[in-house]
Parts: structure tokens; C-alpha cells; sequence
């Protein structure tokens, strides 16, 4: 079993328990209430900001151009998939970016930005990607998993489901875990031990986010 796939195996019940909230299940069904929606959207915009900023530290740490690539390719998702998704929704909320600049994050969006930015700061290349990649492989992994279900409901929110259910993002993942394999599988037991601890830890801030418009 690679270093990637014993990661993925010790947090897929933490990606299970996202796959299981409400605002998940509702989102789902598209009885999810379009002010909560418009919560995470907004919440959401605010991470990816942050979230970009890692990238940039991750490429400053990059020990190859083809390194760089890779991180480019993510963040290019990030500033342009993502952002677009995104834009869309603000549009329809009657809300712009320079709205979003003046929001405040909610504690958990704030907990989990937080922690992305001290790994950044802190920490190595490895640690920085594990801090990371949960968030775009738990993407894939839950809304792959409620697409797959049977009855798929004609939702509100479909085109925000395919968005991250289809093929070519989890193509994405499996080359993003790839490469995660090869960076980390140079480190000692014990380095390796403490870059899946962050890894875990981002997958409980990811949990903790999708519990957010619900009140925790």
C-alpha cells in the first residue's frame, strides 16, 4: 500500500461523516435553503483566497519546474473553475468580490484558514501539500459518492455537483495523489507520520466547514 493510499484509507470515514451532514444531504435532495447555500458560497470565496495564497507558497518551495506546473494546474482551478462556479452564484446573490472583501470568515472558515497559513509559513513542501490536497480530494470523494446514489435528484444545485463530480476532476486527484506519493515517500517514517497528521487535521477543518451553515 503507497504512503497516499494509506492516507486516503485512515480519512475516508472523516470524508464519510461530510458526505453524511445536512447541509451535504440537503444540497443533494435541493432542499437545501438558498440562504444557507448563499452562506458557504460567501464563506467559501473568502478560503479561496487563502487557500490560493498556500499555492503561492507551495510553488516558492517547488524543487522543479514541472513541480511548478502542477501547482499552477491546481491553482489555475482554484482562480478559474472554481472562482467562475462561484461568480455565478455572488451574481445571482446581488454580490461582487469586493462584497466578499468585506466579510468577516465565520470561526470554523477562520480556524481552518489559519491553519493553512501556519503550515505556509512553517512548513516544508510535503507539509504544505498535505495541508492542501484534502480539500480537493474530499471534493471529489463526496460528491462522487452522492452522485453515484441511486435517484439523483434534478437539484437546484446540480451544476455545483458535476462541477466536482465528474471524470476529469478526479483525474486531477489521482495525478495530485501521485505526485503526493512520490514527494512523501523519500520522508521517514516519522516525517511521514507528522505530514499525515496534517492531512488528517484538514480533513477534520473540512468536516467542521461543512457543518458551518448549520451552526456547527
Amino acid at each position: 500500500m503507497t504512503f497516499m493510499e494509506k492516507v486516503l484509507k485512515k480519512n475516508t470515514p472523516i470524508w464519510n461523516e461530510c458526505a453524511a451532514t445536512p447541509f451535504v444531504r440537503e444540497l443533494r435532495a435541493g432542499t437545501l435553503p438558498m440562504e444557507k447555500f448563499k452562506l458557504y458560497i460567501i464563506q467559501d470565496s473568502i478560503y479561496l483566497k487563502h487557500y490560493a495564497r498556500v499555492y503561492g507558497k507551495a510553488i516558492y518551495h517547488a524543487a522543479a519546474l514541472r513541480e511548478i506546473q502542477l501547482y499552477y494546474s491546481a491553482l489555475g482551478f482554484v482562480t478559474d473553475t472554481e472562482s467562475a462556479v462561484r461568480l455565478k452564484y455572488l451574481t445571482r446573490f446581488g454580490m461582487t468580490d469586493e462584497d466578499i472583501e468585506r466579510v468577516s470568515p465565520l470561526a470554523e472558515n477562520q480556524n481552518y484558514i489559519d491553519f493553512m497559513l501556519g503550515v505556509a509559513a512553517q512548513g516544508n513542501a510535503c507539509e504544505i501539500l498535505m495541508a492542501v490536497l484534502p480539500c480537493m480530494l474530499s471534493y471529489s470523494y463526496i460528491f462522487r459518492k452522492i452522485a453515484a446514489e441511486p435517484g439523483m435528484p434534478d437539484s437546484k444545485y446540480l451544476d455545483f455537483i458535476e462541477d466536482y463530480a465528474e471524470d476529469g476532476y478526479a483525474e486531477s486527484c489521482e495525478q495530485w495523489c501521485g505526485f503526493a506519493d512520490k514527494k512523501c515517500s523519500v520522508l521517514t517514517r516519522k516525517e511521514q507520520d507528522r505530514v499525515s497528521r496534517i492531512f488528517e487535521k484538514a480533513s477534520y477543518l473540512e468536516l467542521d466547514f461543512w457543518k458551518m451553515a448549520y451552526g456547527g
